[in-house]
Protein backbone atom coordinates (compact mmCIF):
# COMPACT_ATOMS: atom_id res chain seq x y z
CA UNK A 1 0.00 0.00 0.00
CA UNK A 2 2.29 2.76 -0.94
CA UNK A 3 -0.37 5.24 -0.30
CA UNK A 4 -1.07 4.73 2.96
CA UNK A 5 -0.71 7.95 4.65
CA UNK A 6 -0.14 6.86 8.62
CA UNK A 7 2.10 3.69 9.16
CA UNK A 8 1.23 2.81 13.10
CA UNK A 9 4.65 1.10 13.66
CA UNK A 10 4.07 2.48 17.28
CA UNK A 11 1.51 -0.13 17.67
CA UNK A 12 4.23 -2.83 17.04
CA UNK A 13 7.18 -2.03 19.26
CA UNK A 14 7.07 -4.52 21.83
CA UNK A 15 6.05 -7.93 21.68
CA UNK A 16 2.83 -7.28 24.11
CA UNK A 17 1.52 -4.32 21.78
CA UNK A 18 2.12 -6.76 18.45
CA UNK A 19 0.02 -9.65 20.41
CA UNK A 20 -2.33 -7.08 21.59
CA UNK A 21 -3.46 -5.97 17.96
CA UNK A 22 -2.64 -8.81 15.50
CA UNK A 23 -5.21 -9.83 13.15
CA UNK A 24 -7.57 -12.54 12.90
CA UNK A 25 -7.48 -14.52 16.49
CA UNK A 26 -8.90 -14.41 19.68
CA UNK A 27 -6.85 -15.14 22.63
CA UNK A 28 -6.44 -13.67 25.91
CA UNK A 29 -3.88 -11.48 24.27
CA UNK A 30 -6.51 -9.70 22.89
CA UNK A 31 -8.27 -8.82 25.94
CA UNK A 32 -8.35 -6.31 28.21
CA UNK A 33 -9.48 -6.69 31.82
CA UNK A 34 -11.51 -3.77 33.59
CA UNK A 35 -10.45 -3.10 37.13
CA UNK A 36 -12.07 -0.58 39.50
CA UNK A 37 -9.66 0.96 42.04
CA UNK A 38 -10.85 2.98 44.85
CA UNK A 39 -8.26 4.73 47.25
CA UNK A 40 -9.16 5.03 50.60
CA UNK A 41 -10.96 1.81 51.11
CA UNK A 42 -9.99 -0.83 53.43
CA UNK A 43 -11.57 -3.77 52.08
CA UNK A 44 -12.97 -4.67 48.32
CA UNK A 45 -16.34 -3.64 47.83
CA UNK A 46 -18.67 -5.26 45.47
CA UNK A 47 -20.40 -3.40 41.95
CA UNK A 48 -24.16 -4.05 43.09
CA UNK A 49 -24.86 -2.99 39.11
CA UNK A 50 -21.95 -5.82 38.01
CA UNK A 51 -22.33 -9.04 40.00
CA UNK A 52 -19.29 -10.45 40.69
CA UNK A 53 -17.11 -7.29 40.11
CA UNK A 54 -15.18 -6.12 43.10
CA UNK A 55 -13.95 -2.35 43.68
CA UNK A 56 -10.05 -3.12 44.83
CA UNK A 57 -8.36 -0.90 47.45
CA UNK A 58 -5.68 0.69 46.17
CA UNK A 59 -3.58 -0.54 48.79
CA UNK A 60 -4.20 -4.38 47.10
CA UNK A 61 -3.92 -3.35 43.43
CA UNK A 62 -0.17 -4.59 43.21
CA UNK A 63 -2.01 -8.37 44.37
CA UNK A 64 -4.19 -8.03 41.74
CA UNK A 65 -2.33 -7.10 39.20
CA UNK A 66 0.12 -10.50 39.52
CA UNK A 67 -2.93 -12.62 40.44
CA UNK A 68 -4.58 -11.15 36.56
CA UNK A 69 -0.77 -11.26 35.06
CA UNK A 70 -0.79 -14.79 36.18
CA UNK A 71 -4.10 -16.34 35.13
CA UNK A 72 -2.35 -15.11 31.70
CA UNK A 73 -3.71 -11.86 31.20
CA UNK A 74 -1.52 -9.08 29.78
CA UNK A 75 -3.68 -5.87 29.89
CA UNK A 76 -5.54 -4.06 31.95
CA UNK A 77 -7.45 -0.64 31.94
CA UNK A 78 -7.67 0.79 35.50
CA UNK A 79 -11.26 3.42 36.44
CA UNK A 80 -10.50 5.03 39.06
CA UNK A 81 -13.01 6.01 42.08
CA UNK A 82 -11.25 9.04 43.72
CA UNK A 83 -11.65 10.64 46.78
CA UNK A 84 -10.17 14.00 45.52
CA UNK A 85 -12.65 15.84 43.36
CA UNK A 86 -12.82 19.21 42.10
CA UNK A 87 -15.03 21.00 39.76
CA UNK A 88 -12.34 20.66 36.66
CA UNK A 89 -11.18 16.62 37.58
CA UNK A 90 -7.86 17.73 38.41
CA UNK A 91 -6.58 14.17 40.24
CA UNK A 92 -6.61 12.46 36.53
CA UNK A 93 -3.57 14.55 35.69
CA UNK A 94 -1.81 15.35 39.18
CA UNK A 95 1.32 13.36 39.03
CA UNK A 96 0.26 12.06 42.62
CA UNK A 97 -3.56 11.20 41.82
CA UNK A 98 -4.79 7.98 41.41
CA UNK A 99 -4.76 8.06 37.59
CA UNK A 100 -0.74 8.09 37.88
CA UNK A 101 -0.56 5.85 41.09
CA UNK A 102 -2.43 3.05 39.46
CA UNK A 103 -0.21 3.43 36.40
CA UNK A 104 2.76 3.32 38.13
CA UNK A 105 1.77 0.65 40.80
CA UNK A 106 0.72 -1.76 37.84
CA UNK A 107 3.67 -0.90 35.65
CA UNK A 108 6.42 -1.49 38.64
CA UNK A 109 4.41 -4.93 40.04
CA UNK A 110 4.76 -6.21 36.69
CA UNK A 111 6.33 -4.25 33.98
CA UNK A 112 5.42 -6.28 30.83
CA UNK A 113 1.42 -5.68 31.48
CA UNK A 114 -0.07 -3.09 29.02
CA UNK A 115 -2.00 -0.75 31.11
CA UNK A 116 -4.60 1.56 29.97
CA UNK A 117 -6.33 4.25 32.51
CA UNK A 118 -9.08 5.62 31.58
CA UNK A 119 -9.52 9.20 32.39
CA UNK A 120 -13.20 9.87 32.20
CA UNK A 121 -14.27 13.21 34.41
CA UNK A 122 -17.28 11.42 36.09
CA UNK A 123 -15.36 9.61 39.20
CA UNK A 124 -12.95 13.19 39.56
CA UNK A 125 -15.57 15.78 39.55
CA UNK A 126 -17.28 17.09 42.28
CA UNK A 127 -20.48 17.41 40.18
CA UNK A 128 -20.48 13.69 38.79
CA UNK A 129 -20.10 15.08 35.50
CA UNK A 130 -17.74 14.40 32.22
CA UNK A 131 -16.47 17.74 31.81
CA UNK A 132 -16.18 21.35 33.50
CA UNK A 133 -19.53 22.68 33.78
CA UNK A 134 -20.47 26.36 33.19
CA UNK A 135 -24.27 27.84 32.90
CA UNK A 136 -25.43 26.25 30.04
CA UNK A 137 -23.51 22.52 31.39
CA UNK A 138 -20.71 21.15 29.98
CA UNK A 139 -18.18 23.06 28.70
CA UNK A 140 -16.67 21.80 25.67
CA UNK A 141 -13.74 23.72 25.26
CA UNK A 142 -12.83 24.18 28.70
CA UNK A 143 -12.65 20.60 29.13
CA UNK A 144 -11.03 19.99 25.92
CA UNK A 145 -8.15 22.10 27.56
CA UNK A 146 -8.36 20.35 31.03
CA UNK A 147 -8.06 17.03 28.87
CA UNK A 148 -4.85 18.08 26.93
CA UNK A 149 -3.24 17.85 30.57
CA UNK A 150 -4.26 14.08 31.08
CA UNK A 151 -2.39 11.87 28.86
CA UNK A 152 0.77 13.07 29.99
CA UNK A 153 0.54 12.67 33.71
CA UNK A 154 0.42 8.58 33.73
CA UNK A 155 2.96 8.10 31.16
CA UNK A 156 5.61 6.63 30.99
CA UNK A 157 4.31 3.85 33.46
CA UNK A 158 1.35 3.43 31.52
CA UNK A 159 -1.04 4.83 28.96
CA UNK A 160 -4.42 6.56 29.00
CA UNK A 161 -7.72 5.51 27.18
CA UNK A 162 -10.69 7.78 27.60
CA UNK A 163 -14.54 6.40 27.68
CA UNK A 164 -16.12 9.42 26.08
CA UNK A 165 -16.44 10.61 22.53
CA UNK A 166 -17.35 14.03 23.24
CA UNK A 167 -16.79 17.12 20.50
CA UNK A 168 -12.83 16.75 20.00
CA UNK A 169 -11.65 15.81 23.11
CA UNK A 170 -10.27 12.67 22.39
CA UNK A 171 -7.86 14.42 19.58
CA UNK A 172 -7.32 17.04 21.93
CA UNK A 173 -5.70 14.50 24.59
CA UNK A 174 -4.05 12.84 21.50
CA UNK A 175 -1.89 15.93 20.31
CA UNK A 176 0.45 16.19 23.89
CA UNK A 177 1.24 12.53 23.14
CA UNK A 178 2.55 12.92 19.64
CA UNK A 179 6.09 14.06 20.39
CA UNK A 180 6.82 13.36 24.01
CA UNK A 181 5.49 9.84 24.89
CA UNK A 182 6.18 6.03 23.41
CA UNK A 183 4.14 2.99 24.31
CA UNK A 184 4.88 0.27 26.69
Amino acid sequence: MTDLITRPRRLRQSAALRALFEETTLSLNDLVLPIFVEEEIDDYKAIEAMPGVMRIPEKYLAREIERIANAGIRSVMTFGISHHTDATGSDTWNENGLVARMSRICKSTVPEMIVMSDTCFCEYTSHGHCGVLCDHGVDNDATSKTSANRPLSPPPRGGFHRSFRRDGRTGTGDSPLAGCCRFH
